[in-house]
């Protein structure tokens, strides 16, 4: 029964994806009929060999991005080139977006390529800390710009007060996964469980695996709390060059008439919120697409120019995507990483607490 089960879930996840899939390419095809070639040609030929110089923008921002992760190594810890662990960060992106893993396949695939040169607990943690850096880090970003679309646009008290609400909740949801790291409680969580008879054996099991990591984390955040504050920075940094990047495609696409920076920027920001809300479509086929044609034409750009817009960013995509696959082959069957030729010293794990 478990096998035919699970088979079926198989079969169920694959014709829902294979749908999704479709659903995309269908969204994208109907704004390319609605525009037709003409339009997209001239739109296209407007940018001319300005596309090749775009798509290399984004190495600014994963190069911020990296370096935000790097500040999430203890100093002495880093046993990593930049280079090589801008490596692990393109692999684990181009992972999370061709995925529809919500964001967790690629932070697999980084603890996975980091544990060839450094322990295990330790390479989770960093991944740990960046997850929690990143995400709040984009939190910040989407806060500041929904407040901003909540004054730009004419929205209903109540609706500015449901985004408002919600974004507390995720807000104070992440600063209670930072509090979980800071205080070394994922352990203690788990060690908690066991007191409750069920599955005491396991849990203790993995409350002890859990330990060294819960060392990893407290030692970080006790020691090097300013790293976090400039971990953040840098990935808030590489997030707003993301509205930069919007913007100086619009100029380039629109010249004069293009929408101002602030506009770009909503843009940007829409487009992010969007993608989050989309994470289980494999690459956000169709959905980011739409969202830009439809945000650019709320801003009074013409059909042709918003699905150049969107098809430019889409190559931009599947350029860095490409990229980030070659990456992970490089990672994988070639020692671009350094390898652990001998035992590192694991913090001493936190001392087992009273009976329950």
């Amino acid at each position: 029964m478990r096998q035919v089960f699970g088979h079926g879930s198989v079969q169920l996840s694959r014709i829902m994806g294979s749908l999704v899939f479709f659903g995309g390419l269908a969204l994208v095809g109907g704004m390319l009929w609605q525009v037709g070639l003409a339009g997209l040609r001239a739109s296209f030929q407007a940018l001319g060999p300005w596309v090749v110089p775009f798509l290399l923008l984004d190495s600014i921002s994963l190069l911020l991005h990296t370096a935000g992760w790097a500040a999430c190594f203890q100093r002495h810890q880093l046993h990593l080139r930049l280079w090589q662990l801008c490596l692990v960060r393109m692999a684990g992106n181009a992972i999370n977006r061709v995925t529809p893993t919500a964001d967790l396949g690629g932070e697999v695939v980084k603890v996975m390529l980091l544990t060839s040169a450094l322990p295990q607990a330790q390479a989770v943690a960093t991944v740990l800390i960046d997850k929690a850096s990143i995400a709040l880090a984009q939190m910040g970003y989407l806060t500041l710009g929904t407040l901003y679309l909540t004054g730009y646009l004419p929205l209903p008290v109540g609706v500015q007060r449901g985004v408002r609400l919600s974004m507390g909740l995720i807000l104070l949801g992440l600063v209670g996964f930072v509090a979980f790291q800071r205080y070394g409680l994922l352990s203690k969580l788990v060690r908690g469980l066991g007191c409750l008879n069920i599955g005491q054996a396991r849990l203790h099991q993995l409350s002890q695996r859990l330990a060294p990591l819960d060392a990893h984390l407290v030692a970080y955040y006790t020691a090097h709390p300013w790293r976090f504050g400039l971990s953040w920075l840098l990935h808030f940094m590489a997030f707003v060059f993301d509205g930069i990047q919007t913007y100086i495609l619009l100029r380039l696409l629109l010249g004069e008439s293009a929408p101002n920076f602030a506009q770009a920027m909503m843009v940007a920001i829409a487009v992010a919120a969007i993608e989050q809300m989309f994470f289980f479509v494999p690459g956000s086929l169709g959905t980011l697409e739409m969202s830009r044609f439809k945000t650019l034409s709320l801003l009074g750009v013409d059909d042709g120019h918003s699905v150049a817009f969107a098809l430019i960013m889409r190559l931009h995509n599947l350029f860095w995507n490409g990229l980030g696959l070659l990456a992970y082959a490089l990672c994988t069957h070639r020692a671009v990483l350094p390898q652990v030729t001998q035992p590192v010293a694991q913090p001493p794990a936190a001392a087992p607490p009273p009976g329950c």
